[in-house]
């Protein structure tokens, strides 16, 4: 069974009346346009099918979004708003209750949001906050293991000290966010440092090769050391191997 061919307006953006699915659906608005959706069945439940292009696609108007996630109590939104507005952006935000853990900021340049997302927590009136990245599979129950993280290139060569080169070396490991200001002022040779988006259940080399294939070399990469993080519960902050759900005598023997 399918549906037919159809617009998407969007939601969570804060400026649309209410309408049905057929004035919404048949607009002509330059929106994102969609192949007709499969309903069908998977694991044994009905289903939705829905690509990963057509996710893409969904997920675009989000791609300055971040969620702030809140392991004890949540702060008015009041408190959120004066926060945001005290670190004078540069440009305008949303901020969107999810659950009552959890709130979407939406922000509207990538500027902004390579600004907050750097810093991945915050303490604000005492209370502690923890930013994700939103993607298109986020999940509100875990933590990504995608988190930012300096990446260094000592003794990069001089002429290769350039914006699209770093750029192109942060692209090799994940999605490049800035260089630091030493990085960028050039007030510091020695070293050049990318701030990356990486997916720390990964591993990454120790060495790349640069420049040419005939006359490039090997440059050596230091990259800080990131947080543990538990594929069993979907959380930053210990090993498998020091999990407690799954290893329980941990917990009767601390110093073990």
């Amino acid at each position: 069974m399918t549906a037919s061919h159809l617009h998407d307006p969007g939601f969570l953006d804060g400026n649309s009346p209410s309408h049905s699915f057929r004035e919404v659906l048949s607009g002509t608005s330059s929106v994102s346009r969609f192949s007709p959706l499969k309903v069908s069945s998977c694991h044994v439940l009905p289903a939705l099918l829905i690509s990963n292009e057509e996710l893409d696609a969904l997920g675009a108007r989000f791609k300055f979004a971040l969620v702030r996630k809140f392991p004890g109590s949540r702060l008015s939104l009041e408190s959120i708003h004066k926060f945001f507005f005290n670190l004078k952006l540069n440009g305008e935000l949303s901020v969107i209750v999810l659950n009552k853990n959890n709130v979407l900021i939406k922000l509207r340049n990538d500027l902004d949001c390579c600004r907050v997302f750097a810093h991945r927590s915050y303490f604000v009136n005492n209370c502690y906050m923890e930013l994700d990245k939103l993607s298109s599979h986020f999940d509100v129950c875990v933590e990504s293991p995608i988190i930012p993280i300096w990446i260094s290139f000592p003794i990069l060569i001089p002429h290769l000290f350039s914006s699209c080169i770093l750029q192109g070396l942060g692209f090799i490991f994940g999605q490049p966010l800035k260089t630091d200001n030493a990085t960028a002022n050039g007030s510091r040779p020695s070293v050049d440092r990318v701030l990356v988006e990486l997916d720390i259940t990964k591993q990454y080399p120790d060495q790349i090769w640069l420049d040419s294939e005939t006359l490039g070399y090997a440059q050596n990469v230091e990259i800080e050391v990131f947080p543990f993080y538990c594929g069993h519960c979907k959380a930053l902050g210990h090993s498998k191997a020091e999990c407690s759900v799954l290893h329980p005598i941990l917990l009767l023997s601390p110093y073990m």
